[in-house]
């Protein structure tokens, strides 16, 4: 009597929504003991499994289609048996290329040889890093200056704490020079000045730390710290002229003498002007307002009338959401860094600056404005210890209060 080999079929269903993944077992004879089929015409990952010496190496060796006709088709039975039951319809196009495999080989090992805590394969070494961008404008002293005296971030904290200016400019050298190889390790500036983007970035680095000592608990205080440096930010932009005429009239319109109502679509030519502005300074390599997956939803399109009647009815206690992406700010590094270390209290000048132009909506203390900001890596990596984000993408939501 044939002898034979007890072994499991793992099908790994990938959908939009999620992944599915269920076990059935069978008896596939000894023969049929090759590697992995690829996805069949209904789109599942069909993985069968071999020898534990095959694990390290991962399965998928080239031997995926060599499978005897009556293991293949008990394989299949089984599987189609097993799908049937779920009753789950699957798109191949769903499914992220070298998840089901990845997936196997981490199940195996788990099973054979265990899992460490901290996973079993070290982090890939990072992308080299470009060259540091030179920051230059009007803008940038508004934002850090060198001597770490006359920026709105400086002013703003000494204000909300009542710390000497002096005090909180040593502080954050002292700081820097602590941490400075650190970064310097991985994205060497070539200027000790902060129109250099990576000594740009280390300097709001330490100023944050700073600012997070200087206000440790209060997370209300924190937030209007934040807002504060927005809405002193865009004062300065405006009174300096580094937008055009007709979006410093619009904005100032609100708290005018006339009381002009400013309205969602009225902001939008004055946001995308304050995003050049960032842009055109060597802040960040690029931007996108709106949608990304709706077209007609984003640069001068975000916002329409309907918009408008969410914010502007008095009866109506709606909201409107809009999503911004800033790609390689030059607060990356340090923003990535402090979250990394458990806080969420990180270097953001655009944020809280566009949040103040839509504060304005619909006049005075009539739209509350409240945004949420993620790091986003648009390389899909296998090993998910591989995070090399390049773009801070954020959430804003402008209700009536």
């Amino acid at each position: 009597m044939m002898t034979t080999k007890a072994l499991l079929l793992l099908t790994i269903s990938t959908q939009l929504v999620g992944a599915v993944c269920f076990v059935t077992p069978c008896i596939l004879s000894s023969r049929a003991m090759l590697a992995v089929s690829k996805t069949t015409a209904g789109g599942q990952k069909l993985i069968r499994l071999a020898d534990d010496s095959n694990l390290d190496h991962g399965l998928d060796d080239g031997t995926s289609e060599m499978i005897d006709c009556g293991g293949r088709r008990l394989f299949l039975s089984s599987l189609a048996a097993s799908s049937a039951l779920l009753g789950l319809p699957v798109s191949p196009a769903y499914a992220a290329k070298g998840a089901a495999e990845y997936d196997l080989e981490y199940y195996m090992r788990d099973l054979f040889m265990g899992n460490k805590l901290e996973g079993n394969l070290p982090v890939s070494n990072a992308p080299p890093p470009h060259p540091p961008r030179t920051l230059q404008g009007q803008l940038v002293p508004l934002l850090i200056d060198d001597e770490l005296e006359t920026c709105i971030a400086i002013q703003e904290l000494a204000q909300i704490t009542k710390t000497p200016i002096s005090i909180l400019a040593e502080q954050t050298r002292a700081v820097r020079t602590k941490v400075q190889p650190a970064f310097k390790s991985s994205h060497p500036w070539e200027d000790e000045l902060v129109r250099d983007e990576y000594f740009f970035d280390l300097t709001c680095y330490a100023f944050w730390r700073v600012a997070s000592a200087a206000i440790p608990t209060d997370y209300n205080k924190r937030d209007q710290f934040t807002r504060n440096i927005g809405r002193s930010l865009l004062n300065e932009i405006m009174s300096r002229g580094l937008i055009s005429k007709k979006s410093i009239d619009t904005l100032q319109s609100s708290s005018s003498s006339q009381k002009a109502i400013v309205s969602l679509t009225d902001t939008v030519p004055c946001i995308i002007e304050i995003l050049n502005l960032f842009q055109s300074t060597n802040y960040c390599t690029n931007y996108r307002l709106g949608d990304k997956n709706d077209e007609e939803r984003t640069g001068l399109g975000v916002f329409d009338s309907l918009d408008d009647e969410e914010i502007s009815s008095p009866s109506g206690g709606g909201s409107v959401n809009c999503l911004v992406s800033v790609f390689d700010p030059s607060t990356l590094g340090g923003a990535l860094q402090i979250t990394g270390e458990g806080s969420r209290f990180a270097p953001d000048f655009v944020g809280p600056t566009l949040a103040a132009v839509w504060e304005l909506v619909g006049g005075d203390g009539v739209a509350a404005v409240s945004f949420e900001s993620y790091f986003v890596d648009p390389v899909y990596r296998p090993n998910p210890k591989d995070f090399f984000p390049n773009e801070r993408f954020y959430q804003f939501t402008i209700a009536r209060k």
